[in-house]
């Protein structure tokens, strides 16, 4: 089972090393790899979502309870992270919010999306939509909510709360999943020259995607914090799955929901998480360090992860 995942999961990773080996040796420039990031977040991976939400009819209606074993284990793990980070760590309050990010907030979009697919196949995606369109909105609150507690004693919450929905409104990811549900629930079908090229488009999203992940690692250094590193990395590629998992068969959901809850919670540290260290102007280093380890280590994690729980 185990070699059946990796080989599966493979192809995508290389492509991540491909990315990486280009920046490395100048054929392709930081810019390139930015602007084929900022590509894939804002319109092809929109559009693959639309295409494949637009299927949505045929499929089985999502398992909303999906969110509450994803989501609960994130507020476990960020708990249990937020913890570690001020009793064995001895970091300051943002510290300890961006080391308890780094454990739950997964690369959902670029790695997520072309891993759920290959690995688990259209029929996952009522399931994994519930946790894309709710994961950037869910976590950037978390994250503004416990910085400003740490700061400020009387915070906003409704100012944090609306900012949130805002952003999430906007974010093209959740409009490409809203659109193609509602255009799907039309039974209409694009004229043939526009399916045609939303085809090729979408067809384009995970390799791109995937290279750009690879481009952007050059960005990041192995620095010093290697302690601090080392106990993100247990916690995101160990601790989240397991804790999902638990609270999956705690819910009830069955084999496939579980097995897509689990996949997304093996992934490793998103961008977003050093985009917050930068926000917050703390953990840089050690938040680049988690975000190249956890990469690399995850072409077989993940598939080990799986195997161990035996979930295929």
């Amino acid at each position: 089972m185990f070699l059946q995942n990796f080989l599966v999961a493979l192809p995508l990773f290389c492509i991540i090393g491909l990315g990486y080996v280009f920046a490395r040796f100048k054929v392709v420039s930081i810019e390139i790899g930015n602007a084929l990031s900022k590509f894939s977040f804002t319109v092809i991976i929109p559009i693959l979502l639309f295409r494949l939400m637009s299927d949505l009819p045929k499929l089985p209606a999502p398992n909303w309870l999906i969110g509450v074993a994803f989501f609960g284990s994130c507020f476990i793990v960020f708990a249990i992270g937020y913890f570690i980070g001020r009793k064995f760590l001895h970091l300051d309050r943002d510290g300890q919010t961006i080391f308890g990010m780094a454990g739950v907030f997964s690369n959902n979009i670029q790695l997520g999306v072309p891993l759920a697919i290959s690995l688990l196949g259209k029929e996952s995606l009522p399931s994994i939509a519930v946790i894309f369109s709710l994961n950037g909105f869910l976590m950037w609150t978390l994250a503004t909510i416990a910085i400003e507690l740490g700061r400020n004693k009387n915070p906003s919450l409704l100012k944090t709360f609306i900012k949130g929905t805002s952003a999430t409104i906007r974010n093209p990811i959740v409009i490409g999943i809203v659109l193609g549900a509602v255009w799907g629930l039309t039974r209409l079908t694009l004229p043939a020259p526009a399916q045609k090229a939303v085809d090729l488009l979408a067809n384009s999203a995970a390799p791109i995607a995937l290279f750009a992940v690879g481009v952007g690692l050059t960005q990041y250094r192995i620095t010093s914090n290697l302690r601090i590193t080392s106990a993100v990395t247990i916690l995101k590629l160990g601790v989240q799955p397991f804790v999902v998992m638990v609270l999956c068969h705690l819910i009830g959901l069955n084999l496939e929901e579980t097995i897509a809850a689990c996949l997304l919670a093996c992934l490793p540290v998103g961008v977003n998480v050093y985009i917050m260290s930068q926000e917050f102007h703390t953990m840089q280093g050690e938040t680049a360090n988690a975000l190249l380890i956890t990469t690399a280590l995850a072409s077989f994690t993940v598939p080990m992860t799986l195997t161990i729980f035996g979930l295929t």
